[in-house]
């Protein structure tokens, strides 16, 4: 069961011109169509271009633009992240 105040999943209103992203713990990449953030164990992608960061505060951001998708994505294992399968890692 999923909870309005869970602190380590996202939480995403969108539009097709603004999107609030809550529980923002980092962003981890801007370009000039994308727009990635973790919200702790998971990441966030939105694509689209002409973003502007109209809000951040309190693990909450609000982005205007062209908002054209939204991908979610789960953590990686910290030993995929290095280049390691689980059977090496075992070793």
């Amino acid at each position: 069961m999923a909870y309005d105040l869970d602190f380590n999943e996202p939480k995403v209103t969108v539009s097709e011109k603004l999107a609030a992203l809550e529980n923002v713990k980092a962003i981890v990449m801007i370009s000039e169509t994308a727009l990635t953030v973790q919200c702790g164990r998971a990441y966030v992608t939105l694509k689209g271009r002409d973003f502007v960061i109209r809000e951040i505060f309190e693990g909450r951001l609000l982005v205007e633009g062209r908002i054209q998708g939204l991908e979610f994505f789960g953590a990686q294992d910290k030993d995929q992240d290095r280049g390691l399968s689980h059977r090496q890692a075992a070793r």
